[in-house]
């Protein structure tokens, strides 16, 4: 029979105690945890981690390759022994500032503006369309980009309307004697007016054409220019501010209004020396007439782009010169006169008269 003593008792109680101690580290984390939080561990590494890959796997495995690029460590183990890179890591930042991040399918690049557009993304800048180059000039209002086939690009260049077409719908969208303001004491003045492209203006059945454009620059003063095509086609700045015009052009001083026989094209104000922003008014008309009605005793007829008003000779007796004898040729209603006697053609080459009295 066996007998327990103190000291059998106290090495009994010791080997069970260890026996609980060994079984408590072997923990099955699937069945005997709920709602396991790790954020206050010192440390987690969930997956393997070397440099040189495990010989063997299966599927469903992670492996973290610590000597791999940033954002190209983690590796999926996708068939059995068979590690894949899981995800695409970013190509180097470095040396790539102003590019942009795409794919051809297959791979993630760095790449340039190219084709039509040119320059770092946030300035980007459009050098040509459809592989044909832009021009760097400004264009002026109204303008639009034409194709040049003298210098083989596009330029801004005024539109016009061409055979067929339905042509412009407003005139502020034509270029003819376009008047802009390019600096703030600049205002330029039929830029597109050209030999291949003429500016015509009409006086009556006199046309002139303005083939070159013009500036005016302003210099002092605040009021208003008037710019206007004179009777004899001149491009003219009316004003009565300070400027200058350059050649094609002719500044007119000490006018407030446009001259009756001038054809109005824009009113331009100006403040203290510089032409307004905003100050521009287009006068410009696609078509205009001008209808002379001569009343009783007055004929109208049309020379050299004006009207001439003139009395109707079949109505008005016109005067003549004194006649030498009656039989000088006259017309009916014709008169003359002399210190002696007043004359009268009664019919076509004969003449009356009679003697002049005091009294």
């Amino acid at each position: 029979m066996y007998r327990f003593t103190r000291t059998s008792i106290c090495i009994y109680a010791l080997e069970i105690a260890i026996g609980i101690a060994h079984g408590q580290t072997m923990v099955d984390l699937r069945t005997q945890s709920k709602s396991v939080d790790f954020s206050l561990a010192t440390a987690t590494k969930p997956f393997k981690s070397g440099t040189i890959f495990p010989s063997t796997c299966s599927v469903g495995e992670i492996f973290y390759k610590s000597d791999a690029p940033a954002g190209a460590n983690v590796y999926g183990c996708t068939a059995t022994n068979a590690w894949t890179l899981e995800g695409q890591g970013l190509p180097a930042l470095s040396g790539n500032a102003g590019r942009s991040l795409s794919t051809d399918g297959v791979n993630v690049t760095w790449n340039s503006l190219g084709g039509d557009v040119a320059g770092p993304i946030a300035s980007a800048t459009v050098t040509q369309i459809q592989g044909r180059p832009v021009s760097t000039a400004a264009p002026l209002s109204g303008q639009a980009l034409i194709w040049n086939t003298s210098t083989n690009r596009w330029e801004p260049q005024a539109v016009s309307g061409g055979s067929g077409g339905s042509g412009i719908s407003m005139l502020s969208q034509a270029g003819d004697v376009l008047v802009a303001r390019t600096t703030a004491t600049i205002l330029s003045i039929g830029a597109a007016c050209s030999v291949s492209t003429p500016c015509n203006v009409r006086f009556g059945a006199l046309v002139f054409s303005v083939i070159s454009g013009a500036t005016a620059t302003i210099s002092g003063g605040t009021g208003v220019a008037f710019v206007f095509i004179s009777a004899t086609g001149v491009l003219t700045v009316g004003h009565n501010l300070t400027v200058q015009c350059s050649f094609g052009c002719s500044a007119q001083s000490a006018l407030t209004s446009f001259p009756g026989d001038s054809i109005p094209i824009y009113i331009w104000s100006a403040t203290t020396g510089n032409w307004d922003a905003n100050g521009g008014t287009d006068l410009r008309a696609f078509s205009s007439a001008k209808i002379v009605q001569p009343g009783a005793g007055l004929a109208s007829l049309d020379l050299a782009g004006k009207t001439v008003i003139s009395a109707d000779a079949t109505l008005i007796g016109m005067r003549a010169s004194v006649p030498a004898t009656s039989s000088v040729a006259c017309v009916t209603g014709s008169w003359a006169m002399d210190t002696s006697f007043y004359y009268l053609c009664v019919t076509s080459g004969s003449w009356r008269r009679t003697a002049l009295s005091s009294w």
